[in-house]
């Protein structure tokens, strides 16, 4: 093989495969409503642990969150599916428009994501690459997710078809012929 071609998997960063996180939200939904939300939160929308805990009630309108000055001060949108548009709606019923959604600390936030998985190396933004792999293999148009990860570069974004190449040739190797 080209070893232009090779993929260092020690590159590549780490994730959770939806198993995994399933499990980490059963262990929170099972102990607090709030945990659970926050860590399904982070799952499907790929938010940055510094945007989730800057979210405002007012941010998330028409089945979208909108970060405002995010990394590098852009603004995006990033859609939401109709069961975590509801719950985040129910949880936010009786705040104000101005309200954070979640009023904790970026450490609080990791604190809530260690205490759920067993893994050491989980953090909030191991989330964040789950997001991109899961939407990738669900076949979501990698300049799609690029805009919604709020990627300058779209080469910033590629590097999870690398995972998903990865994760194909491990299913491959499951072929007997």
């Amino acid at each position: 093989m080209n070893k232009n071609y090779t993929v260092s998997t020690s590159k590549l960063p780490k994730y959770l495969t939806k198993t995994e996180v399933d499990i980490i939200l059963d262990k929170a939904k099972n102990d607090n409503r709030r945990n659970h939300l926050i860590l399904l939160t982070l799952f499907r929308t790929g938010l940055r642990n510094s945007e989730l805990v800057n979210l405002k009630k007012q941010d998330i309108k028409d089945q979208q969150i909108t970060v405002y000055d995010g990394k590098g001060k852009k603004d995006r949108a990033i859609p939401l599916d109709n069961e975590l548009d509801h719950l985040l709606g129910l949880y936010s019923d009786n705040l104000k428009p101005t309200d954070n959604l979640f009023p904790l600390s970026t450490r609080a936030i990791r604190n809530i994501v260690k205490k759920y998985s067993d893994k050491k190396e989980v953090h909030p933004h191991t989330f964040r690459h789950s997001f991109a792999v899961y939407c990738l293999k669900a076949g979501v148009n990698v300049r799609a997710l690029q805009k919604v990860l709020g990627h300058a570069s779209l080469s910033n974004t590629q590097v999870y078809l690398d995972i998903v190449n990865e994760d194909v040739k491990t299913e491959f190797k499951k072929v007997v012929f």
